[in-house]
């Protein structure tokens, strides 16, 4: 029995110096005495003492008393563990970050470049490792060497590497500023080696952009993405030249010819409400090509509050009401934002004001009250004017009971703190002769009737004011 358990526990030992041997495959020289992933080397107790008086030197931040052993550690066990280089990244960049003369800073950090390089090669191109590489490698080389120029050798050589990061990151990738020197790298391409056109850079801003808003919506850090996001647009302008004429010609017609390409699709639009031109960008959204697009987006299931709003404007402005309020009840229904939504029932009510739908209109404007109450003095202001417009429709031989419109469109527009307007209502209040006339007093219930209904409260104004 006892054979068997020094045989299994022999095995086991072995596996595990095997696995360690093959995760550290690159390693030059190979890993040898191997105790629980550590390989100590050829001479194990001076790599132990070596890597304890490292350890010791960085715990207390005496940086420069822990380079020679860290050298030593790195020259003879390179395979010794991957805290070696967690370790030694620690201890360089911080080297980096104090260095004061110019060049000595630079050898720091092309030091730390290099022990990632050396770390991925021997443990693998893991993301987390490459996008600190990343937050790294762009300001080293390209913010603070102020005195050296980027030449196309080093732009190329930064461009492939966030290229890789990004194709293979995408969405998962945790740091905003990798998107923004990305962009900064491909506008580099294009303007200083010239060998970036246009169509490529907008496909990839396309899809970096996508990135940028899905991590908005999340609202992790939402702020950061979105100083992210103007920075990368910043930079798209600077090299690219997106107009009108440049969506027309040379993005709509490939989204003709594929309509289900719905990136294409989003970023048509997105490129649509970036001109700066206010007269281009309103000749394009006038255009087929705008409506078109948004057709697309939203027939193909990207049914959002704000491409309904859009096609319920662009209904309207072409004279079709009832598509009108097909599209603006639709971006009602997906609105998530209550200011919003009670901003988008202001608008049915009005229309259906203009319409003569006075009932449905005043039911509208209580509802975007109730909706968001920073909305409810609008809605108050209209019902009062709906009922201050109703006079001829609502007026009889009783000259209190015709005149009871204008105590309640003053109750609402009370209700909306529109002074002015109450003004103007009290102005058309029964006078006290009328009232004296028919036997009313002030302060009695008076229902209104009509199409409004309800009751207020009669109050009379003396005769000529």
């Amino acid at each position: 029995m006892m054979k068997r358990l020094l045989v299994i526990t022999f095995l086991l030992a072995g596996a595990v110096n095997l696995l360690s041997a093959q995760s550290t495959s690159n390693c030059s020289p190979a890993p040898t005495n191997c105790e629980a992933n550590w390989c100590w080397g050829e001479n194990p107790g001076k790599a132990k003492e070596t890597y304890t008086i490292f350890s010791d030197a960085l715990k207390l931040k005496e940086y420069g008393r822990a380079i020679e052993p860290y050298e030593w550690l790195l020259t003879n066990v390179p395979c010794l563990n991957e805290a070696l280089y967690i370790n030694g990244l620690k201890l360089y960049e911080a080297l980096a970050d104090e260095e004061k003369d110019a060049n000595t800073k630079i050898k720091y950090q092309e030091r730390v470049l290099s022990l990632y390089d050396k770390r991925m090669s021997i443990y693998g191109e893991k993301l987390d490792v490459m996008e600190r590489k990343a937050l790294k490698f762009y300001p080293y080389e390209m913010i603070e060497r102020t005195n050296v120029i980027p030449d196309a050798a080093m732009i190329n050589k930064l461009y492939d590497y966030y290229d890789k990061i990004i194709e293979k990151g995408g969405a998962n990738l945790k740091q905003n500023s990798i998107f923004v020197y990305y962009m900064d790298l491909m506008c580099k391409k294009k303007n200083i080696v010239k060998d970036m056109n246009e169509d490529v850079i907008l496909d990839k801003y396309g899809k970096i952009i996508q990135i940028i808003d899905s991590k908005i919506t999340e609202g992790k850090n939402k702020e950061a993405w979105e100083e992210a996001k103007t920075s990368v647009d910043g930079f798209l302008e600077q090299c690219v030249s997106v107009g009108c004429d440049f969506i027309s010609n040379k993005m709509y017609p490939k989204l003709q010819a594929n309509p289900k390409d719905i990136d294409l699709a989003k970023k048509i639009l997105a490129f649509i409400v970036k001109i700066k031109n206010e007269e281009e960008k309103a000749k394009c959204i006038k255009g087929d090509i705008f409506t078109k697009t948004v057709e697309i987006l939203y027939t193909s299931g990207e049914r959002t509050a704000s491409i309904a709003g859009i096609l319920a404007d662009r209904a309207l402005a072409n004279g079709d009401e009832e598509g009108y309020v097909k599209y603006m009840n639709e971006a009602i229904e997906l609105e998530n934002d209550p200011r919003l939504k009670a901003e988008d029932i202001l608008k049915l009510a009005k229309l259906f004001s203009k319409q003569g739908k006075l009932g449905e209109a005043r039911s509208m404007a209580l509802k975007a009250a109730s909706t968001d109450a920073s909305k409810a003095a609008d809605a108050y202001e209209l019902i009062g004017d709906l009922y201050m417009n109703s006079y001829k429709q609502c007026s009889s031989g009783d000259a209190v009971q015709s005149r009871a419109i204008f105590l309640i469109a003053y109750d609402m527009y009370a209700k909306a703190g529109n002074g002015s307007k109450m003004a103007t209502a009290k102005s058309q209040f029964p006078t006290v002769t009328d009232g004296f006339t028919l036997g009313r007093k002030e302060g009695e219930v008076l229902n209104v009737g009509c199409w409004i209904g309800g009751s207020t409260t009669l109050r009379m104004r003396k005769s000529g004011q």
